[in-house]
């Protein structure tokens, strides 16, 4: 075989399947490889965060090693699974939203945003980058949420644990409410000797700990708040992603601008890295 033939066939031997799948598609598929990427790499720093937030800790190397004492490093990744799925997918229709943003605007407002300028660059980007932000802040609230619970359920475990497993029912009694309201303690116990304590039942403690699924997390949270639950939070959720993605494309494209030499279209990998 020639060197000629070789080159025909090695580079790229499935040559017409890259020309008309991966490179039609190849926004798409960068988007979901850095998503993938971004989720295993950020995701115990996410969850350290979500720790924090909830928990108290002396600092953050304390937050780490007791986590990792109790947990072991799956501690670090526990939820890591739903958006690793559901992130690649939703990043791939948050380019896609994006992009088709970008020229709806460009085609139908092109003296505002078909125009060679940093205004105009800056404009049409932050915009599409909120219609898209607006979008996937419908998708991934659900998932955001199951991740939450799957990163704090070991915690929340934890705390019912260290209360002892006793629960107190309060037992209605037949003595006077005025009576009561002058003779109370505490949380409304009457001082009476007559009066009926209320009734405490100790659980066994849990010792072991069992993980569940992200899925059963889901179906536990639509069975005691309904659809409604699992978009707890959305407004917040809403505002934080059209803001935010906006924010994030808006400046990613007039850096881009700047740095390439008002010819964003120019902009090589460096350009764009240090741009994102």
């Amino acid at each position: 075989m020639s060197h000629e033939d070789s080159r025909k066939l090695h580079p790229l031997p499935f040559e017409s399947i890259y020309k008309e799948v991966l490179w039609a598609n190849r926004t798409i598929i960068a988007a979901s490889a850095a998503a993938v990427v971004g989720v295993v790499s950020g995701y115990p720093f996410d969850s350290i965060k979500t720790r924090l937030q909830t928990q108290h800790y002396d600092s953050i190397a304390a937050c780490i090693k007791q986590t990792y004492k109790e947990e072991g490093v799956r501690g670090f990744f526990r939820g890591v699974l739903p958006p690793l799925i559901t992130v690649s997918i939703i990043k791939s229709i948050s380019f896609s939203v994006y992009e088709n943003s970008k020229v709806f605007c460009k085609s139908h407002y092109p003296a505002i945003f078909d125009q060679n300028t940093m205004l105009s660059t800056m404009g049409v980007s932050t915009l599409a980058g909120s219609v898209s932000g607006a979008f996937i802040a419908m998708l991934s609230c659900p998932f955001e949420l199951v991740k939450v619970q799957k990163q704090l359920e070991f915690l929340l475990l934890q705390t019912s644990s260290i209360s002892g497993g006793v629960t107190v029912i309060p037992f209605q009694n037949e003595i006077k409410p005025t009576i009561i309201n002058k003779r109370t303690v505490g949380a409304g116990l009457p001082v009476k000797p007559t009066a009926i304590p209320p009734i405490i039942i100790k659980k066994p403690l849990q010792t072991s700990y069992t993980s569940t699924s992200s899925w059963h997390s889901a179906r536990e949270i639509l069975k005691k708040k309904g659809i409604t639950g699992i978009y707890s939070g959305f407004s917040l959720h809403l505002v934080r992603d059209t803001i935010g993605t906006g924010v994030y494309f808006g400046g990613y494209e007039t850096t881009k601008y700047l740095l390439s030499g008002n010819k964003s279209s120019s902009a090589g990998p460096l350009t764009q890295f240090l741009a994102g």
